[in-house]
């Protein structure tokens, strides 16, 4: 595919098929998305997949915790600051308010979405050690959307989602990860539900004005 009609394809999708993905393909998206850059080389990354029953178990495991409604703790939040500046503050303030509008007054099929994890088939849990420099956070974002891109190149649909890092002990349980790694993200993968609503171009978000991201000096 022409890396133009990949990058503009480069959206989440909310509900995938029950089509089941391949070990082999993931592999080797993860395979060819070593290739992303990283500081020094340090290579921070590491990459855990959960499939079959492993992965129906952990979406059982969290949809409890989300009925019980115990808050989420991320490892990141013990980490990093979660505090905001005022420019993203703005842009989050501005998606917040109008929810009901973006939305459709539908919020519940995307709380639902986020409940059942979007029907993935495979989730790919990213990890940095707890022991990282800031580095390694930017690092990883680079990892994963060489992830992302990589996917949709083969066809398939990404949903990097806050919602499937919430429960950390639990991602660490059923995907096997080491105590001394942090979990960072989560990418769901799969095949594109074309007739879902939710899967609908209209509640693709608007990006703000370029003139106000960009600024050359000469």
């Amino acid at each position: 595919m022409n890396f133009k009609d990949v990058y503009e394809k480069e959206h989440v999708t909310r509900k995938f098929t029950n089509r089941k993905l391949q070990e082999k393909t993931i592999a080797g998206i993860v395979k060819m998305a070593q290739q992303s850059p990283s500081l020094l080389n340090s290579q921070p990354w590491r990459a855990y997949v959960l499939m079959g029953d492993a992965l129906s178990k952990f979406k059982a495991a969290s949809a409890k915790k989300i009925d019980d409604k115990e808050a989420a703790h991320e490892d990141f939040a013990s980490m990093l600051s979660l505090d905001w500046d005022t420019y993203p503050s703005r842009n989050m303030a501005t998606m917040g308010a109008s929810q009901s509008f973006f939305f459709r007054n539908k919020l519940q099929l995307f709380n639902d979405a986020n409940k059942t994890m979007f029907n993935a088939p495979a989730i790919i849990f990213l990890t940095v050690p707890k022991k990282s420099p800031a580095w390694s956070v930017f690092d990883l974002g680079i990892f994963a959307q060489s992830i992302m891109l990589l996917a949709i190149n083969r066809g398939l649909g990404v949903m990097p989602a806050h919602s499937m890092v919430s429960y950390p002990e639990l991602v660490r349980e059923y995907a096997q990860i080491p105590d001394d790694e942090a979990v960072g993200m989560a990418i769901a993968v799969g095949y594109i539900d074309k007739n879902a609503e939710i899967n609908d171009p209209k509640f693709i978000p608007k990006r703000v004005p370029f003139n106000e991201i960009y600024k050359v000096v000469e």
